[in-house]
């Protein structure tokens, strides 16, 4: 047996429910304990999460493409819209957005196209390197994110309305641990 170290919350001991509404103050600051599993139940764990994870973001990539219907773009594409404001006035390469993005790089230039057509980003020459093309915002495109961007992140984030916001934080940290470089590795090995 192997032993894997697994995080665990005091919430499951009751105490101190009433001071926070239903979340456990030891909820956000987790401790550590051990537990004794096979190298098959560390899979099937993984798998189900995975599983759990991909159910989870199908659909609110569903409900995203509802929230944003009046724009006409989907959560990837107001995801590429905003990290091209991020960076404005300079632009980024299709190669780098999608490394940001963690989509493939067809599909951050997919992402420039549908930005492109609405008008809100363009394509521009690399001032170092003209065979490089980098995809920078327009004054629409700006005038958008600076006028509508937080309604639409404020939408987006009640899709999340359920979850109390240390959950949510706590949410983030642990996504933020997949390492999303070495999970495309490891599939391109087979």
């Amino acid at each position: 047996m192997n032993r894997q170290e697994y995080e665990y919350s005091e919430a499951m001991s009751g105490a101190n429910h009433h001071e926070t509404r239903g979340v456990h103050p030891g909820w956000y600051s987790m401790q550590s304990i051990e537990l004794e599993i096979t190298p098959e139940q560390e899979d099937a764990s993984r798998f189900t999460a995975f599983m759990q994870l991909l159910r989870t973001a199908g659909a609110l990539d569903r409900a995203a493409t509802d929230a944003l219907a009046d724009l006409d773009l989907t959560a990837g594409a107001f995801g590429a819209l905003l990290e091209l404001a991020e960076v404005s006035p300079g632009g980024l390469a299709p190669s780098e957005l999608a490394r940001r993005l963690c989509v493939a790089r067809r599909t951050a230039t997919l992402y420039v196209d549908i930005l492109e057509r609405q008008g809100w980003a363009e394509r521009q020459a690399h001032p170092d390197d003209r065979r490089m093309v980098l995809a920078t915002m327009t004054p629409a495109g700006l005038r958008l994110v600076g006028e509508l961007g937080d309604i639409y992140k404020r939408r987006l984030g009640r899709l999340l309305a359920d979850m109390p916001a240390v959950q949510a934080e706590r949410l983030h940290q642990l996504l933020r641990g997949i390492d999303a470089d070495e999970a495309i590795r490891l599939a391109n090995q087979h």
